[in-house]
């Protein structure tokens, strides 16, 4: 009778234990192309990517940005140019081989990170360069320790390491794929979360990892990332029930959420500036006068205010107090000044040309709406910007006689310049590979001693010579703090974040029980 009784108490308990665990459904307005890091670097695959991946070391988001141990146990950087790591033992990938020093070799060879691998949807460009580029040598010490050279003294070399794109895959599960399209489409990676399932513009699927190494574990069994196009959509579904949560809430909808029974809001400005990008090879906008007249024209402490109220501000040009020592406190926000842009405008000749400016619906959170303030404020200026509505990022930077202006964003990936507006502005860009702008040689002089320079002093005189250049010779306008809002329901706990990522383990997600 007793065996009995235990036995029963013993299904009771499983029982229970199965009712608790629980699946997430995410409604989101858009999905990457591919989850491998080094050939999507989007908003949207930041999000899922945190989950299935991780790095040598990793930033503590929830500590000031911290580094902390990863997948290496410990570190030493043996000088400038060289990095050494002692990896963890026992660590197992998604597909149940062991993580050992072959995998960091596949992971920074330059079979990985140097072709133009195809991307499963999209353009398929290895986007790594800006971040690991300077990669010159990986060597396996042992088993368990490796050593990075990089090809020149390198003030961030540790922060490679510790952020995107350096996520460790599988070397094994590279092979047994057998092409970089069906690598993309069965992920490998360490994180708390396993890749399921990926159907292009419809949903993606990530599941527990019950081997995973670290503390934060996953904290649901399935998480799903469905695409609902609509913001309307997207919260009806919220507070009906249908999703846990929410992206891409717009401010004139927090209140809403906000008032609801099942519902609340989480998130605000993250580590990142919403910004455009400007085709300065482009014949209708190739004067950096006239350039320079779009960036005086925009008002965007009133745009700010307008469109997200007190949820975001205006960065003080192209940096972010995240960057510490290297954060120029007593630089302004960028001037608005019609005056001074008409007078430009007059000086460069120009006659009303007109302009063309490429943007997406809703990629970006109140993307449109950003897009049609901008255009009436260059009218104020007597600039004609014809706005230009594009399906996908293909369509937006395809290189024609009508790429002008385009939206983009700004992570600051590292805590410095060099992991935000040298990263994107540099020679190493995506944007300056595909012709959107050739920097002058002096810019790439000054880009190099950034990089290069140890000295807190001199660096921060160099980035502030090469930010007043890039005023009078711009290739691209700052915004705004991007943010990023999610609705909750009620009964979800979600802990935000200051960066794109998502994170669905146990520090970032609970549920009432």
């Amino acid at each position: 009778m007793k065996l009995k009784l235990s036995t029963s108490i013993l299904a009771l308990c499983l029982s229970v234990s199965a009712a608790q665990a629980y699946d997430l459904t995410i409604a989101v307005a858009h999905l990457p192309n591919t989850l491998d890091p080094v050939m999507e670097n989007s908003n949207v695959s930041q999000r899922i990517i945190y989950n299935l991946f991780d790095t040598l070391v990793k930033v503590d988001y929830r500590d000031g940005g911290k580094l902390v141990s990863g997948l290496a146990d410990s570190w030493e950087i043996i000088d400038a140019k060289t990095i050494e790591f002692t990896l963890k033992k026992g660590v197992h990938f998604h597909d149940g081989t062991e993580m050992t020093a072959k995998d960091i070799l596949f992971t920074f060879s330059p079979l990985r990170l140097g072709h133009d691998n195809v991307a499963i949807g999209g353009s398929g460009t290895v986007v790594s360069k800006p971040f690991i580029g300077g990669i010159e040598k990986v060597e396996a010490i042992d088993e368990y320790t490796v050593r990075i050279s990089m090809k020149d003294d390198d003030a961030l070399i540790i922060h490679r390491f510790a952020n995107y794109p350096s996520q460790i895959v599988s070397k094994s599960a590279f092979e047994a794929a057998g092409s970089y399209e069906e690598f993309a489409l069965h992920i490998v990676g360490t994180g708390p979360y396993k890749f399921s399932n990926l159907t292009l513009d419809d949903h993606v699927i990530i599941e527990k990892f019950d081997n995973y190494y670290g503390d934060n574990k996953a904290a649901a069994d399935k998480v799903t990332f469905t695409v609902v196009p609509e913001i309307s959509t997207r919260i009806a579904g919220l507070r009906a029930g249908q999703f846990d949560m929410i992206t891409e809430v717009t401010p004139d909808h927090i209140e809403e959420i906000d008032k609801a029974e099942n519902a609340s809001i989480a998130g605000g400005p993250i580590l990142n500036i919403r910004g455009l990008v400007y085709d300065s090879t482009n014949e209708i906008i190739g004067d950096p006068r006239i350039r320079e007249a779009l960036n005086l024209a925009i008002d965007r402490e009133t745009l700010a205010q307008a469109l997200y109220q007190n949820h975001t501000s205006v960065p003080h040009g192209w940096q972010m107090q995240v960057f510490g020592k290297m954060y120029l406190a007593d630089r302004p926000i960028p001037e608005f000044n019609i005056e001074k842009a008409q007078k430009l405008l007059k000086e460069a000749g120009y006659n009303g040309e007109e302009i063309v400016y490429r943007t997406q619906n809703s990629y970006y959170t109140s993307q449109i709406e950003t897009a049609q303030i901008l255009v009436a404020m260059w009218k104020k200026a007597g600039l004609n910007v014809k706005l230009a509505v594009k399906e996908n990022w293909g369509q937006v930077t395809e290189d024609n006689e009508t790429r002008h202006i385009f939206d983009a964003s700004f992570t600051a990936y590292y805590p410095d310049p060099m992991g935000q507006f040298w990263r994107r502005f540099g020679p190493t860009g995506g944007w300056a590979q595909n012709d959107v702008y050739i920097n002058t040689e002096e810019m790439i002089v000054l880009g190099k001693t950034l990089a290069t320079e140890t000295d807190t002093a001199i660096r921060r005189d160099v980035f502030t010579t090469m930010l007043d250049k890039f005023e009078t010779n711009p290739r691209g306008a700052v915004l705004h703090e991007l943010t990023q809002i999610y609705g909750v329901r009620k009964g979800l706990t979600y802990s935000p974040l200051s960066t794109s990522y998502m994170d669905f383990t146990t520090a970032g997600v609970s549920v009432e029980k």
